[in-house]
C-alpha cells in the first residue's frame, strides 16, 4: 500500500524548484531540486508525472500566490487610477519580496511546455483584473490598445521598477511612486 501523500514535502519540492530555476533556469535536472530540497532523487515523481508536471504546478503556484497579493485590501468602490495603482503597489511589494517567483515567472511564460489548461486557468484567476483594463480602454481613460498591450506595459515598467528599488534603495519609495506615474501618464489619454 503506497503511502500518503506530504503536502509539506509537496509543498517543500515547489519552493526548491524556484530556487532552483530561478538560479539555473528550467533546464536544471530535477536531481538538484531533490538534493536541494534533502530529499531522495524519485521523491520528486511521487508528487509530479514529470518535470514537466513540476513545472506547470509551479506556474500555477507563485500565479496565486501574486493574485491573492493583488488582490489583498482591493478597493473595489475606488476610482480606476486607484484600483490600478493598488495592483501596482501589490505587484511591486511581492515582486521585492519574491525576487525567485519573478525570476522563474519570466522563465516559464516564454517555456513552450506550459499547458493550455494551466494558462487558462491562470487567465481565469486575474479576469477582474483584465476587466478592469478593459474599462479602463473602454471608457476612455487608457489609450486604445490591446488589453495584451497594456498588461505586458505594466509588467516591463514594474520590473525596471523593481530593479531600480534594488539597486538604490534609499530612494525605492520615490522609484515605486516614480513608476507608476510614468506608467500611468504613458498609457492614459490626453485631454
Amino acid at each position: 500500500m503506497a503511502r500518503p501523500k506530504s503536502e509539506e514535502k509537496h509543498n517543500r519540492l515547489l519552493s526548491v524548484a524556484a530556487q532552483v530555476f530561478a538560479k539555473n533556469g528550467l533546464s536544471a535536472p530535477t536531481a538538484m531540486i531533490t538534493s536541494a530540497a534533502g530529499m531522495a532523487e524519485g521523491t520528486l515523481f511521487i508528487y509530479f508525472k514529470s518535470k514537466d508536471d513540476l513545472i506547470n504546478a509551479l506556474y500555477k503556484e507563485i500565479k496565486n500566490d501574486l493574485w491573492q497579493a493583488l488582490l489583498s485590501d482591493y478597493p473595489h468602490k475606488a476610482s480606476v487610477r486607484m484600483q490600478i495603482k493598488h495592483v501596482w503597489n501589490k505587484y511591486i511589494d511581492w515582486g521585492m519580496k519574491n525576487p525567485n517567483g519573478m525570476l522563474v515567472l519570466n522563465k516559464i511564460k516564454v517555456w513552450e511546455g506550459l499547458r493550455s489548461d494551466v494558462r487558462d486557468d491562470v487567465t481565469a484567476r486575474f479576469s477582474d483584473i483584465y476587466a478592469l483594463i478593459d474599462t479602463a480602454i473602454n471608457d476612455g481613460t487608457f489609450q486604445n490598445v490591446p488589453q495584451e498591450f497594456v498588461q505586458a506595459i505594466i509588467a516591463a515598467q514594474a520590473e525596471t521598477t523593481m530593479h531600480f528599488m534594488r539597486q538604490h534603495s534609499k530612494n525605492a519609495k520615490h522609484y515605486k511612486e516614480k513608476g507608476f506615474e510614468i506608467f500611468w501618464n504613458g498609457i492614459t489619454r490626453k485631454s
